[in-house]
């Protein structure tokens, strides 16, 4: 008997399994490509629809004097006699047992905002949302750019305005500027020669060496000319050049 015929027959006995594969079905099956089930249509809310919409709760209406009292309505088709269905059916056809509200027992509830102002919401405030459109969109760096383009913009206007040069000196210029304005006055108004130092007891004693008076002056002492008068240093502009001079 041929491999073929035995998967032909239909015969659960007759068909032969391959090592490591299932035995062959003997049903007549569609194609391979065939889907089995029964197919659902879509969904209509998906998803999207959960996530995004949000269904607000709707209480159940509250039981008015217009409802029917069932306890009262069973108890009396109990005295009644009622022992079924049918006759406790035909007997509320004509009987009507109208539900009456309690009163409150004890001390009346408090009055709470949510009972007066239906849209009255408790808790704290939180912050506003983040605005995430404007990070994405680099909308505060655009501002902070434009701003910063402005405030340059004014500045440039500022410094062209100023036709002086200002230089900012430094801690060591300023210094080297104040002793060279030191020396300066020094040279011109020389300060009165302080007394040289002696001991109390030599104060008063005189020099005992005496000196011919035909050396006391020397001859060959120089002749120095007078210098013309110069302007005060404080009067004088200092220059970016003689800053570097004084500097070195």
């Amino acid at each position: 008997m041929s491999e073929t015929y035995r998967n032909r027959s239909g015969n659960a006995v007759l068909l032969k399994d391959d090592v490591g594969r299932a035995r062959p079905t003997y049903y007549d099956l569609p194609h391979e490509g065939h889907a089995y089930g029964r197919s659902e249509p879509a969904d209509v809310e998906g998803a999207r629809e959960v996530t995004m919409h949000w269904a607000a709760h709707v209480p159940r209406p509250r039981l008015g004097p217009d409802c029917q009292d069932f306890k009262k309505l069973n108890r009396s088709a109990a005295k009644s006699g009622v022992r079924n269905a049918r006759d406790l059916s035909e007997f509320r056809r004509g009987s009507d047992f109208k539900l009456t509200t309690a009163g409150p027992a004890g001390v009346l509830p408090k009055v709470i905002p949510s009972d007066v102002i239906p849209s009255f919401s408790y808790g704290q405030k939180s912050r506003p949302s983040t605005p995430i459109a404007h990070v994405v969109g680099n909308q505060y760096g655009t501002e902070m750019e434009e701003a910063l383009d402005v405030q340059y913009r004014l500045l440039e206007e500022r410094q062209k305005m100023q036709s002086k040069t200002i230089i900012k000196l430094t801690k060591a210029s300023k210094a080297n500027i104040s002793e060279a304005r030191l020396r300066r006055r020094d040279m011109e108004e020389p300060p009165e020669p302080k007394e040289p130092f002696k001991l109390t007891k030599f104060k008063k004693i005189t020099s005992k060496l005496g000196y011919p008076a035909s050396i006391r002056k020397s001859s060959s002492m120089p002749t120095l000319q007078r210098l013309p008068p110069e302007m005060p240093f404080e009067e004088l502009e200092v220059t970016a050049a003689e800053l570097d001079l004084a500097e070195e």
